[in-house]
């Protein structure tokens, strides 16, 4: 980077540009806008429909929000921040050397680039089937889908594949629409990544109380689409074989393999990439004019002290905002401000399944420096994950928690204050420990 950040007249007249019309991209926008730049924003949306949470989506599914609940934002809101929104205008390639987007409906020019497009579920492993294709949860359109099936008289028993929050999040949606609900995962224990196994087997006894059946430890090896003689036979519309030798029938199947970041418009090669794009504390790109937010954002996280995708809602807000304020400084001309910059973050989860609360936030792993310990009280089962590393002999810090407590032994209240002050103890603590070492 130069001393000198204005663009050049030519470049000056091209827009900013947004892609991706979800949260990162609306706080890009919001951080542009209150940093002072009034110039023309232009936003590429591959939908129609205006910006949405997809963290609601299982709740329209299952009945607790109506469509339009669903959208934070009310269009009064989004015009005062006057977009040039390019509805339903995938973006095909980025050229980052022409400065370009290219799209069905043409050819953009940008002066700076706000890369916000989120993530796509995936069926890893899941069999490829003929004449049938497997529910996922992520858009509005995959909640409608996922809505259609589970509202359909004639679908009694569904099979969740895949044990992630946003398999939990779809399992309870068809919980609430009074189906037979069977979950399935390949690991050990529900919640993947993001649980201890002394947090996941009280969540899961809390499961198992609502009659849910899991199948943990073991995948679906086969999915036949039954004729219509031998699905009246069977009462439902698809057998299904596991891996562990168990077959059973069902009427759907709800996918929950894991998210791809939406990439596919960037050129090998044209940005530096990991697992996401990787950015620096302003969020720019390896391209100075290019840069990212949310779940395509591999950024600072305070825990592992490493670059990785922290992808959680208030993340890809913080980080939007972070964008936008630093686009507006270099577009009139001068450095960000540091105070500005995105100072690192670590990764929290919550969840609500049916009464069960599930919380947790800093690191699950655990290695030859970190000490594990079990506490309960009143419901509330907590594990801690300590560490040593670094610290004077006999010290230790908070790097790591889970929380599970269930709404039917009392009020959750207490439990999220819990959650929220070792959310706030851990990252102190992470943040301290950098500064005295003056990273």
């Amino acid at each position: 980077m130069t001393d000198s950040f204005a663009p050049s007249p030519a470049v000056q007249q091209a827009p900013v540009a947004i892609i991706g019309w979800g949260t990162a991209g609306v706080n890009a926008l919001i951080g542009l806008r209150n940093a002072g730049y009034q110039g023309p924003v232009q936003v590429f949306s591959n939908t129609g429909i205006p910006p949405y949470s997809p963290i609601l989506t299982s709740y329209y599914a299952g009945g607790a929000k109506t469509y339009d609940q669903c959208f934070p934002w009310s269009s009064e809101d989004l015009a005062d921040l006057n977009p040039q929104v390019m509805a339903n205008c995938p973006v095909t390639r980025l050229d980052v050397k022409e400065r370009a987007i290219h799209t069905p409906q043409g050819t953009f020019p940008y002066a700076k680039c706000v890369i916000a497009t989120g993530a796509k579920p995936m069926c890893y492993g899941f069999p490829q089937v003929e004449g049938f294709e497997p529910l996922v949860l992520r858009t509005m359109d995959d909640a409608q889908r996922l809505k259609n099936a589970i509202t359909d008289p004639t679908c009694k028993r569904i099979l969740i594949s895949g044990a992630s929050m946003v398999a939990l999040k779809t399992l309870e949606a068809c919980v609430e629409r009074g189906l037979e609900v069977s979950l399935v995962g390949m690991m050990p224990h529900v919640l993947d990544r993001n649980a201890l196994p002394q947090a996941a087997e009280r969540f899961e006894e809390g499961l198992r109380s609502y009659g849910i059946t899991l199948r943990l430890g073991t995948t679906v090896k086969a999915v036949e689409v039954l004729s219509p003689q031998e699905a009246e036979a069977a009462g439902a519309k698809l057998r299904v074989t596991f891996a562990n030798g168990d077959v059973d029938v069902f009427d759907h199947i709800s996918v929950s393999h894991g998210m791809k970041c939406n990439l596919d418009f960037v050129p090998e090669g044209a940005l530096e990439m990991d697992r996401a794009l990787v950015v620096d504390r302003f969020m720019r790109t390896s391209d100075p004019d290019v840069y990212a937010a949310g779940d395509v954002a591999q950024a600072f996280e305070l825990i592992s002290r490493s670059k990785q995708i922290v992808g959680i809602w208030k993340n890809a807000a913080v980080q939007g905002n972070v964008a936008g304020t630093a686009i507006a400084a270099e577009m009139a001309g001068h450095a960000p401000d540091q105070k500005r910059a995105f100072t690192g973050s670590i990764a929290t989860n919550t969840i609500e399944v049916m009464d069960l609360l599930f919380n947790s936030a800093g690191t699950m792993m655990v290695g030859q420096t970190e000490q594990v310990e079990v506490r309960e009280s009143q419901g509330m089962l907590v594990v801690y994950v300590f560490t040593t590393e670094g610290m004077p002999e006999g010290q230790r810090r908070l790097v790591g928690f889970n929380l599970v407590a269930d709404k039917r032994n009392g009020d959750l209240s207490r439990a999220y204050d819990t959650g929220a002050m070792l959310t706030l103890r851990i990252e102190a603590a992470a943040r301290d420990f950098l500064q005295q070492a003056g990273r």
